[in-house]
Parts: structure tokens; C-alpha cells; sequence
């Protein structure tokens, strides 16, 4: 027996430190819930955790993104819901004034009320706002566009339009219609003469009418010069018609001149009475009519692009539905758009990279619309304006279904993120988390095992003192 070397108290230390380490490591997992803890718990286990911990949090993540995306749908919906009631309102007006029971006061009203209308669609158009990002007013369309050149407006292009610098030159300016009168040679009062038919010192024998593009006004024997230039201002505006007087007031040696404010062939056709037209200066027929834009392609365009021109505006098109309308001014020579690539609103809907969704929300200001020249003022821009608002409610309705199927889409995200961040925490609770029903039992059991290793190397430690019973004979 040796008693400078007690082993078996040694081996029931070392026996009593391994269970006091399965123990300490039991009561660890027991408090924290956790079967990793450490990286030494299960180094496989922990590298899998952690990405799939990456996904969980990065699904969660990504739901509450596609969840702003339908607070933002929403925010331009209910914007374009009023704009929708609206257009209905301006419809429903110009329906009213197109009927013929209504006089220029009343289209006036009409018309006023309509512009107020208008104005508050500008005014959504632009302010309506999500986080500081403007909604409607084109930052969320496919491009935006500049040009180095202020002879040339873009007014709308097609989705396959691509980034970059397009060059063209405008060949022929547009211009307008026109038509001048003779010196008018009648007095400062248009009176009858007795002998009908006959024309004598600047006067006529009878009233009539004037034709101006198919409208007629009626002149009266005996209306003033003043009279007749307001007329004959007011026939000229229900025709989108300008006319002016080389002398104010009306009076001998004026000189009349027409002009049509829209630029183009469109020509200035004028009939009536003859006698009346001779002394108001004009004359029957048709005068010389405008010229629409023309341009040649220089370079930036796709193959196959034709280019047309109506009035102030250039159209290119291609066979692969690219299309391009812009306005140009009087100015011919080169012009050069940088079209700009601003890209759509990205909602990150995935956990990883790339998995995004695209939303595109075009500008939809009055002039986007195609609304801002309506004119109610007479029966026939009524009947004009049903057909434009017509077409600007289908596009209204055309961005709000388009915003419908965005917000659907984004709630099937919603359930199909939730259901994958529920399965995979299923399974990274599986691999993590401690099965709290095993480690109760364990660490009963290592308890046991600890009191017992505790226990015997007492009993190991006493072993020793037997050789006393040796040395003292």
C-alpha cells in the first residue's frame, strides 16, 4: 500500500470533475433554453444555425418591406380614387354643356369649375408623397429625361425605350395657318342702304353671316364696329382661333388677320354672306395652309425608326414598339435627349440579394393625361372633352388595376414569407434549441452521479488513514 499517491481518490476526482462539467453544461442549456451555446456544443450545428438564423430574420425583414409597399400602393391608390371621381365629374359636365340648352354663361361656369378641378388634380399629381418620395408626378416611371436643347419637350415614350442619347435634327419648323385681310373699308357704323344689292362708301345694304372652320356668327344691319370685332373675337375662340386688328377700335383702313393658334395644316376656311365679307375685308375660301414639324434621324435611334410630324409634334417609331413623341418649337438645327435611366421603386421581398420586386407608377399630371386644353366653353369642345376625359379615365383605371395586382401580389408575398420563416424556424429550433424534457432528465441524472462521485472520493480520501492502524502496532 502507498500513501504518498492516493489513486483512487485521484481517479474519483477526475470521475467527479467530468460529471460536474456534464452538469454544469446541462444546467446551462436548461437556462438558456438553448442546445448550442457555444460554438464547441456542435461546430456543424452552429455554422447551420446561423444561416438559417440569417433567413429567418432576413424573411421577417422582408415581410415588413412588402408590407410598407402596400402602405405605399395604398397611399397612390386613394390619391387616384379622387382623381377617378374627379374626371367622372368633369365627364359628367361636359356631357351637361354638349347639350344646346345651355348659353355661353352658363359654359362659363361650367368651365371654371373644371379648371378649379383640374388645378387639384395638378396639385395630387405633384404633393402626394410617400416617406418624402413623390408618387405621381413621374419619379417612379421607367425614365426620366433632359434635354441639353430647349427646342424640344419630350412628351411621352414608350416602356422600351432605352437609356441613353438620341440626336435628331429638326428639318422644318412648324407653323401655323394664317389668313390677312384687306383694309376694311366700311364706317364706324354698318347701316342699310335702300337699294338692296348695291355697295357704296364703305357701307352695306344688309346683315348676313361669317363661316369661320364651320361656325357661324350672325351680323346684324345695324350692329357697331365694336359689335362686330366681338363677334366675330368670339366665333374665332369657339375654333381655337386668334384675331387681331391692325386699328382699335374697328375702323376704316383695319386690317384683320386670323390665325390658328394650333400649329399644323389645318387651314382656315371662311364663307358667309358676300357683300359682308367684302366689307369686312375677307373673302371666301381657304387660305394657305400651316406646315406640320419634320426631322431626320441622326443617330441613338433604333434601326427600322420612322419619324412623323403632327403640328408642333415629332413621333418615332419602330417595328419593335419603341415610340418617342416629342414637341419641338419654331427653331430647326440639331437636338440632342439624354434619356435617363432612373430605374422603378425596388421592394426588397426575399432574404437574399436580387430578390426584389419593381413598382412603376407613371406621371400622371393634367398634361401627362392629355387634360389640360379642354374647352367647355362651347358645345362642340364639350362633345371634344367627353372623348379626352375618356381617355384619360382609362388610364387612371389602367395604374389603379396595375396598383391592385401590385398590392395582391405583395400579400401573397406576405403569406408565402410567413410560411417559409415559420418552416425554417421549425427547423432551426430542432437543431438550437434544448429539448427541455431530455436535459430535466439528464441533469437528474448527472445531479446523482455528481453526489455520488462527491461521496466516494471522500470515501477514497479516507482510504489512507487505514495504514495508521500500521503504524501504530
Amino acid at each position: 500500500m502507498r500513501i504518498n499517491h492516493n489513486i483512487p481518490a485521484l481517479r474519483a476526482l477526475h470521475q467527479l470533475d467530468r460529471s460536474n462539467g456534464r452538469l454544469d453544461k446541462t444546467l446551462e442549456r436548461l437556462s438558456s433554453g438553448l442546445r448550442i451555446n457555444h460554438a464547441a456544443d456542435d461546430a456543424a450545428g452552429l455554422a447551420i444555425t446561423q444561416k438559417m438564423d440569417t433567413q429567418v430574420r432576413g424573411l421577417g425583414q422582408a415581410s415588413r418591406n412588402a408590407m410598407d409597399g402596400i402602405s405605399l400602393i395604398q397611399t397612390a391608390e386613394g390619391a387616384l380614387n379622387e382623381v377617378h371621381a374627379m374626371l367622372q365629374r368633369i365627364r359628367e359636365l361636359s356631357v351637361q354643356v354638349s347639350n344646346g340648352t345651355y348659353d355661353a354663361k352658363d359654359r362659363t361656369a361650367v368651365q371654371d369649375e373644371v379648371g378649379q378641378l383640374l388645378n387639384e388634380i395638378e396639385r395630387i399629381s405633384t404633393d402626394i408623397e410617400f416617406n418624402e418620395m413623390k408618387l405621381l408626378n413621374g419619379d417612379l416611371d421607367r425614365r426620366a429625361f433632359s434635354t441639353d436643347e430647349t427646342r424640344a419637350d419630350i412628351i411621352s415614350m414608350s416602356d422600351t425605350v432605352d437609356a441613353g442619347a438620341y440626336v435628331l435634327n429638326v428639318t422644318t419648323a412648324a407653323t401655323q395657318s394664317n389668313y390677312v385681310g384687306t383694309a376694311v373699308p366700311i364706317d364706324d357704323v354698318l347701316t342699310p342702304l335702300v337699294d338692296e344689292g348695291t355697295f357704296t362708301g364703305g357701307k352695306i345694304n344688309q346683315g348676313g353671316t361669317i363661316n369661320i372652320n364651320g361656325e357661324q356668327v350672325v351680323i346684324d344691319e345695324n350692329d357697331t364696329n365694336e359689335e362686330v370685332f366681338a363677334k366675330l373675337r368670339d366665333l374665332c375662340g369657339t375654333v381655337d382661333v386668334s384675331l387681331t386688328s391692325t386699328v382699335m377700335p374697328f375702323d376704316n383702313g383695319a386690317t384683320l388677320t386670323l390665325e390658328n393658334n394650333q400649329f399644323g395644316t389645318k387651314p382656315i376656311v371662311i364663307t358667309g354672306t358676300t357683300l359682308l365679307l367684302t366689307a369686312l375685308g375677307l373673302s371666301a375660301g381657304t387660305n394657305t395652309t400651316g406646315v406640320n414639324a419634320a426631322a431626320t434621324i441622326t443617330s441613338g435611334f433604333p434601326t427600322g425608326t420612322t419619324v412623323s410630324g403632327s403640328g408642333k409634334d415629332l413621333i418615332f417609331r419602330s417595328n419593335n414598339n419603341f415610340e418617342l413623341r416629342l414637341s419641338s418649337n419654331v427653331a430647326t438645327g440639331a437636338v440632342t435627349m439624354n434619356i435617363l435611366e432612373t430605374g422603378p421603386l425596388d421592394l426588397q421581398i426575399g432574404a437574399n440579394e436580387g430578390q426584389f420586386m419593381e413598382i412603376r407608377i407613371q406621371n400622371l399630371s393634367p398634361s401627362a393625361l392629355g387634360i389640360t386644353k379642354m374647352n367647355l366653353s362651347t358645345a362642340e369642345g364639350a362633345q371634344e372633352a367627353i372623348g379626352i376625359v375618356d381617355d384619360a379615365i382609362q388610364k387612371i383605371s389602367s395604374v389603379r388595376s396595375k396598383l391592385g395586382a401590385y398590392q395582391n401580389r405583395l400579400e401573397h408575398t406576405i403569406a408565402n414569407l410567413e410560411s417559409a420563416s415559420e418552416n425554417m424556424t421549425a427547423s432551426l429550433s430542432r437543431i438550437q434549441d434544448a429539448d427541455m424534457a431530455y436535459e430535466m432528465a439528464n441533469f437528474t441524472q448527472q445531479n446523482i452521479i455528481a453526489q455520488a462521485g462527491t461521496s466516494m472520493l471522500a470515501q477514497a480520501n479516507q482510504r489512507p488513514q487505514s495504514l495508521l492502524q500500521l503504524l501504530q502496532g
